[in-house]
């Protein structure tokens, strides 16, 4: 490195949260906690198969780009947990805008973050503990222990630089 060179700062889970994945309050909602309150029986039903549907496009999204049957299965969490990295993180946020709401960074890291918990959910390791559209990335997965496991902060650490090796699958094996 020359006398010059800088590196760049390491980009954190959580920059990444505050820059990418904006939480909104809709308007005539006081709080999140407060248009969280309101979340209906019907909603509450429907968004676990809408975070499976996410899944499922994640999985196409993956296949369309690298030819991979990625399943959302233990495989799959091997796989998420060898290639999710800065790498991709840099792919994603090239000439993306987090002011775009359908920027790709946010698309994809969802995707991923649905992958994950649907991986926890057919293993029975928990279920969708859901949140309201459109801060549906705030869903988590809530074990009969009463454990919780946030599969969206998982995925976004793994894009950041504070990526731990094997750490998707020690957390699955850890969970109950």
């Amino acid at each position: 490195m020359g006398v010059f060179e800088r590196k760049p700062p390491k980009v954190t889970a959580a920059a990444l949260f505050d820059k990418w994945f904006t939480t909104i309050v809709p308007e005539g909602h006081t709080s999140l906690e407060n248009f969280e309150a309101l979340m209906t029986d019907e909603e509450r039903e429907r968004m676990p198969k809408t975070l499976s549907k996410l899944a499922l496009d994640g999985v196409d999204r993956v296949y369309g780009v690298r030819k991979v049957d990625l399943a959302p299965d233990r495989e799959g969490l091997e796989y998420l947990d060898k290639t999710l990295g800065p790498a991709i993180r840099h792919n994603l946020t090239r000439d993306q805008s987090p002011a775009d709401p359908r920027n790709l960074f946010r698309l994809v890291a969802t995707e991923f973050g649905c992958i994950l918990g649907e991986i926890y959910v057919r293993a029975d390791k928990g279920v969708w503990e859901p949140r309201r559209s459109p801060n549906h990335w705030r869903s988590t997965i809530r074990a009969k222990s009463g454990a919780e496991f946030d599969p969206f902060a998982a995925v976004i650490k793994q894009l950041s630089d504070e990526r731990e090796d094997g750490a998707l699958l020690a957390g699955f094996d850890g969970f109950a």
